[in-house]
């Protein structure tokens, strides 16, 4: 019987202990939302779907996903991302693509404060080479969620 009491005290401290965490990190944690813009001078892949040249907005309102749109557009694509630095000291903003089969992917997404790479490139993230291009970012609003 104290077998028994003990796994029943020991499971209600590990639950308490995970609601806990996650109210912590859900108050403790707050979310910097950023909306950049970018003028994107070649064709380019996100998540299986190819943009055209132009001007596009990136937005993370919603975490784990990057948001791309064409400028003046309404539509556009999730892409998923993930936090993998932050760096010491502030960045510049930029887009960064890597040519596979003579097509430019999106691989990383830099803010000010934080470095995302995409889902899929996760395992090659932060590796620089010569078959990348930068695309400078523009932030045009940053606010706490």
């Amino acid at each position: 019987m104290t077998r028994t009491f003990s796994r029943f005290v020991l499971a209600i401290l590990r639950t308490g202990a995970l609601g806990y965490l996650i109210l912590v990190s859900g108050l403790g944690l707050a979310q910097k939302v950023t909306t950049a813009r970018a003028t994107i001078p070649f064709s380019f892949w996100a998540q299986g779907h190819e943009f055209q040249a132009g001007d596009y907005v990136f937005d993370n309102e919603v975490p784990g996903v990057a948001a791309i749109r064409r400028e003046g557009t309404n539509s556009g694509i999730g892409v998923s991302v993930i936090l993998y630095a932050v760096p010491a000291e502030e960045g510049n903003p930029r887009a960064i693509f890597v040519v596979r089969d003579r097509k430019y992917f999106l691989f990383e997404i830099w803010s000010v404060q934080d470095r995302y790479v995409v889902t899929a490139e996760f395992e090659h993230r932060g590796e620089v080479s010569e078959q990348q291009r930068q695309v400078p970012l523009t932030i045009a609003e940053s606010r706490d969620r």
